[in-house]
C-alpha cells in the first residue's frame, strides 16, 4: 500500500466537485454561443453600414466629378482603362463601362498619339507625371474635345510602373471661346472701317489699325482721351447733341460727319455709334464705326457738278430739247425750245406734247406709236432721224429733224426729243454710238472672261474603278470667286480642292485664277496637304492683303490603295461625310483663312473611307441661299437632301442637278446672290 492512502470520502468529494464543474460548464455553453451570435450579427450590421457609406461616398464622388466637369480615371501599365468615373459620359459621350479594358489611344487623334506616348514616358522617367497638359480626345459623335489633363504614375515595391491615375477637365467651351475671341479680335483689327470703343463717359479705350490709317493717330496718342479731338469744327453742335441723346437712350445713331485727321486734313465718315451691353442688358461701353466716305462725297459732289453742267448744257444748247413722260406730258423744255416753238417753259410743263407742237393730223399717229412702244417696246421712229412738221404757238407749221430716245427710269419711261440741224444731230448720234460700242465691248469682254474661267475647271468627271468625282460651279455674275479641282497623280492618289475668294465678280475671279496657278505649281513637288496650304498662303499673302480679300480653301488627298483620306482646311466649310447607318458628319480641321496672317499652322487629319461612302464639298453660296422671308437654306436642309441621295445610291450628276433645282425652288428665283460650287465624291 502506498504511503498516501486513498481517502474514499475525499475522493468522492472531489469527484462530486468535478461533476458539478462540468455541469456548470455545460449549462453556460448555450449562453456563450448566443453571445457569439449576437457579436457576429452586430459585426455584420456594421459591415453593411460601412458598405452603404462607401457606396454613398462613391455616388457623391461621381456627382461632384460630374458637376465640376472632371473625369477621373486609372490605367494599367499598358494604357488600358481599369477605372473611370461616370463623368466621362459628359466629356466623351461614352458610359464609363465602355472604357474599361480599352486603350486610351482609341480616343485620341492619330497624329497626337506619339507625342502623348513621349510625354508619358518622360513622366515615368521623372516620376512626376504631367500637369495641366492640353489634350484632345475624339468624342463619341466625332467632334474634338479639349481637356486639361493631370496624371501621376504609380510604382510597385520594385519601382516598376504599376498604373497611372489622372484627372481630365473639359475645357472645350473655354477653348472655343478663346478661338472666338481671337477671331473677333482679328476681325476688329482687320476691319477696313475705323473702330473705336469708349467708356460711358466717352473716354477712348480701344482703336483698331484702320482708325490709325484713317486719322493718323496712333493708339497710344488717343487712349484715355475724348473723341472730340477729331472734331473739325464743321459739324453743327446740334448734330452732336442729337448724337448723345440717341445713344444715351439706348438707340443706334447713324449719320454722316466731317472730322479732322492728325495732319489737319478734313475727311468725311459715315459713322455708326451703338451701346455695348453686358449679360443683363446694361450698357458698358460705346462702339463707334467710321466708314471713310470722303471719296464718295467727292464723287457725289462731282455728280452734282456734272448734273449742273448737264443742265447748263441743256439750257445753252442751240437745239431744242424736249422731255416727255409715258403719258405724253412735257417734263422739261429748254430755252432753245422756247425760241423754236414760241412757248415759255412754265407754260408747257405738264401739257400734252401732241396738243402743243404736233399738227392735228399727226396726233392720232403719235398716240398710237406711244401706246405701241409701251406695250411692245418697239417704235418705228425711236432712235432715228426723221423729218416731221411741227406746230408753232402762233399756228404755223415748220419742218424739223427729230430724234426721239426712250430712257427707262424705274418702272416707267422718259422720252427725250432732240430737234436739231443735221450737223449737231450727227455729233449726238456719234456720241450715242460710241457709248453703245463701249457697252458691247465690255459685255463681250465679260463673256470672254466667263469662257476663260470655265476652262479652268476640270473638263469632265473623274471616273475610276474605286471612286467617282464630279464638280460644278455656278457664278452669281458672269465670273465668280469660287474654284474646285481634282486630279490623279502617282496612279494611286487623287487630290481634291475647293476654294472661295471673298466677294464675287471680276476681282475675286482674278485672284481665283492666281490661286489656281499657284496651286498647280505645287503639284510636281509632291508635298503634303499641310505643306501645300502653307506654301499657298505664303505665295498669295501679299496680293490678298493689298486687295483686302481672303480665301477659304479645303484640300483633300485620297489614297485609293489604302482607302485613306488626308485633309487640311484653311477656314473653309468642312466637307460632309455620309456613311450607311450613320448621320451626316463634318470633317473639320483647324486652320486660318489664306491671306490673314503670313504664318499659319494648319492641322492635318485623316479618315478611313469605305465602299459606299460619299463626300460632299461645297461653298457658302449653298447654305446661305436666302428666300423672300429671309430664311437661309441651311446645313440641315442640305444634309437631309444629300442623305436621301446617299440612301438611294444617286449618281453625282443627279445629286448636283437636284441641289440646284432645290435651291432655285427655295429662292423662287433662277439666279443666286453668291457663287454656288460643289464637288461630289462617291467611294466604290
Amino acid at each position: 500500500m502506498n504511503k498516501r492512502e486513498i481517502d474514499p470520502a475525499r475522493a468522492e468529494l472531489e469527484l462530486e466537485r468535478e461533476l458539478t464543474k462540468e455541469k456548470s460548464v455545460e449549462q453556460s455553453l448555450p449562453q456563450q454561443i448566443v453571445s457569439l451570435k449576437e457579436r457576429l450579427f452586430q459585426q455584420a450590421v456594421e459591415l453593411k453600414k460601412v458598405k452603404a457609406t462607401l457606396k454613398e461616398s462613391e455616388e457623391r464622388f461621381n456627382q461632384v466629378a460630374a458637376m465640376t466637369g472632371e473625369w477621373i480615371w486609372e490605367q494599367d501599365d499598358k494604357g488600358h482603362y481599369t477605372y473611370s468615373s461616370i463623368s466621362v459620359d459628359a466629356v466623351l459621350g461614352y458610359p464609363w463601362q465602355a472604357l474599361i479594358g480599352r486603350c486610351y489611344e482609341e480616343f485620341i487623334p492619330i497624329e497626337e498619339q506619339e507625342k502623348l506616348r513621349s510625354k508619358m514616358r518622360q513622366g515615368v522617367e521623372t516620376g512626376q507625371g504631367f500637369q495641366h497638359l492640353i489634350r484632345r480626345y475624339r468624342h463619341r459623335d466625332g467632334h474634338l474635345v479639349f481637356t486639361e489633363s493631370t496624371a501621376m504614375p504609380v510604382f510597385d515595391e520594385q519601382n516598376s510602373l504599376l498604373k497611372w491615375r489622372g484627372i481630365d477637365r473639359d475645357i472645350t467651351a473655354t477653348r472655343r471661346a478663346d478661338e472666338l475671341v481671337f477671331m473677333l479680335s482679328r476681325a476688329l483689327e482687320q476691319s477696313p472701317n475705323a473702330i473705336l470703343i469708349t467708356d460711358l463717359k466717352g473716354n477712348i479705350e480701344y482703336v483698331n489699325t484702320s482708325f490709325t490709317r484713317l486719322t493718323g493717330y496712333e493708339a497710344k496718342e488717343v487712349i484715355g482721351k475724348n473723341p472730340s479731338l477729331l472734331q473739325s469744327g464743321k459739324t453743327p453742335l446740334e448734330q452732336y447733341r442729337r448724337l448723345w441723346e440717341t445713344i444715351r437712350a439706348g438707340r443706334e445713331w447713324r449719320d454722316e460727319i466731317q472730322d479732322r485727321k492728325k495732319s489737319g486734313e478734313l475727311y468725311w465718315a459715315l459713322e455708326t455709334i451703338t451701346a455695348l451691353r453686358d449679360g443683363e442688358g446694361n450698357p458698358t461701353h460705346f462702339l463707334a464705326i467710321q466708314e471713310d466716305i470722303t471719296e464718295r462725297k467727292r464723287v457725289e459732289a462731282a455728280l452734282r457738278e456734272s448734273e449742273a453742267q448737264t443742265r447748263l448744257i441743256i439750257e445753252n444748247a442751240l437745239d431744242a430739247i424736249v422731255l416727255i413722260s409715258a403719258n405724253d406730258s412735257i417734263t422739261d423744255w429748254n430755252p432753245q425750245a422756247e425760241k423754236t416753238f414760241g412757248w415759255k417753259r412754265e407754260e408747257v410743263l405738264g401739257l400734252s406734247l401732241a396738243e402743243t407742237i404736233i399738227p392735228p393730223r399727226h396726233r392720232e399717229a403719235h398716240w398710237q406709236g406711244l401706246r405701241r412702244f409701251l406695250n411692245t417696246g418697239k417704235g418705228p421712229i425711236l432712235g432715228k432721224r426723221v423729218e416731221l412738221s411741227a406746230l408753232h404757238r402762233d399756228g404755223h407749221e415748220f419742218p424739223v429733224e427729230l430724234t426721239v430716245l426712250p430712257l427707262k427710269v424705274r418702272n416707267s419711261y422718259v422720252f427725250s426729243g432732240f430737234l436739231r440741224d443735221l450737223t449737231q444731230q450727227k455729233e449726238t448720234e456719234e456720241a450715242i454710238r460710241q457709248a453703245r460700242v463701249k457697252l458691247a465691248v465690255a459685255q463681250n469682254e465679260m463673256r470672254i472672261a466667263q469662257q476663260i474661267q470655265e476652262s479652268l475647271f476640270p473638263p469632265a468627271p473623274l471616273v475610276l474603278p474605286t471612286v467617282k468625282i464630279m464638280g460644278y460651279c455656278l457664278p452669281a455674275t458672269h465670273v465668280g470667286g469660287d474654284y474646285f479641282d481634282y486630279f490623279q497623280w502617282r496612279d494611286k492618289t487623287i487630290d481634291i480642292v475647293i476654294a472661295d475668294v471673298s466677294g464675287h465678280s471680276v476681282g475675286p475671279a482674278l485672284l481665283m485664277a492666281e490661286a489656281r496657278s499657284a496651286l498647280k505649281s505645287q503639284f510636281h513637288l509632291h508635298r503634303t496637304v499641310v505643306e501645300t496650304l502653307s506654301s499657298l498662303n505664303e505665295t498669295l499673302y501679299e496680293d490678298l492683303d493689298r486687295a483686302d480679300l481672303f480665301i477659304t480653301l479645303c484640300y483633300l488627298r485620297y489614297d485609293m490603295v489604302m482607302r485613306q483620306l488626308t485633309y487640311a482646311n484653311a477656314g473653309h466649310l468642312p466637307p460632309l461625310l455620309f456613311r450607311q447607318g450613320q448621320r451626316c458628319r463634318q470633317l473639320d480641321a483647324d486652320g486660318l483663312v489664306l491671306g490673314v496672317n503670313r504664318e499659319v499652322i494648319f492641322e492635318t487629319r485623316s479618315e478611313s473611307l469605305q465602299p459606299g461612302d460619299m463626300l460632299f464639298l461645297y461653298t457658302d453660296g449653298i447654305i446661305e441661299a436666302e428666300n423672300k422671308k429671309g430664311d437661309f437654306f441651311g446645313i440641315e436642309r442640305l444634309c437631309d437632301l444629300l442623305n436621301e441621295h446617299h440612301q438611294a445610291g444617286s449618281e453625282p450628276q443627279e445629286i448636283i442637278t437636284n441641289i440646284i433645282e432645290r435651291l432655285q425652288a427655295f429662292r423662287h428665283r433662277k439666279t443666286f446672290e453668291d457663287d454656288v460650287t460643289m464637288v461630289v465624291v462617291k467611294v466604290l
